[in-house]
């Protein structure tokens, strides 16, 4: 029996290494083919239709980065116009509707702050002079009753 299994043993190695020498033949084969098709292809196309497909290739790269550019310029061309449509049309409105504010006699934004403001200084000086109870700061104060009636003096 030891024989029979070293007799395997060497059979399946020589087979192996055949197999391994055609691989490589075959390899060798195929690449020498690869370089005569290659070879053959360049011979197909002269140097001079070489020549034209590379200026085709740069004028297309060149006509490629000049369309990006283009479009870069476009877009930065919209955003401004856009920006110049939307405060010319901030300008028309305010113009339009200033006068209607005014007419119907409305206070204005720094007015109503004052007033605010006014109405603070008067509930800490309030304030200061006698102590309320927590419970009296929620309910309305003889202050802001007056500020109420002065607010409607002015509308």
């Amino acid at each position: 029996m030891p024989t029979r299994k070293r007799k395997a043993t060497k059979d399946s190695s020589n087979a192996l290494s055949a197999l391994q020498e055609r691989m490589s033949r075959l390899q060798k084969d195929a690449e020498g083919l690869l370089r005569k098709t290659q070879k053959q292809a360049a011979s197909l196309i002269t140097k001079d239709q070489r020549r034209a497909l590379d200026r085709l290739l740069g004028q297309a790269t060149r006509l490629r980065d000049d369309l990006e550019k283009r479009a870069e310029r476009a877009a930065k061309d919209l955003e401004a116009r856009a920006e110049r449509v939307r405060m010319t049309l901030e300008k028309e409105v305010s113009k339009r509707i200033d006068p209607l504010l005014r007419r119907l006699d409305l206070p204005t934004r720094k007015e109503i702050q004052a007033l605010a403001r006014r109405v603070a200084q008067l509930e800490r000086s309030v304030g200061g002079s006698r102590k309320a109870p927590a419970k009296a700061a929620h309910t309305p104060t003889a202050a802001t009753a007056a500020t109420s009636e002065g607010e409607a003096e002015l509308s």
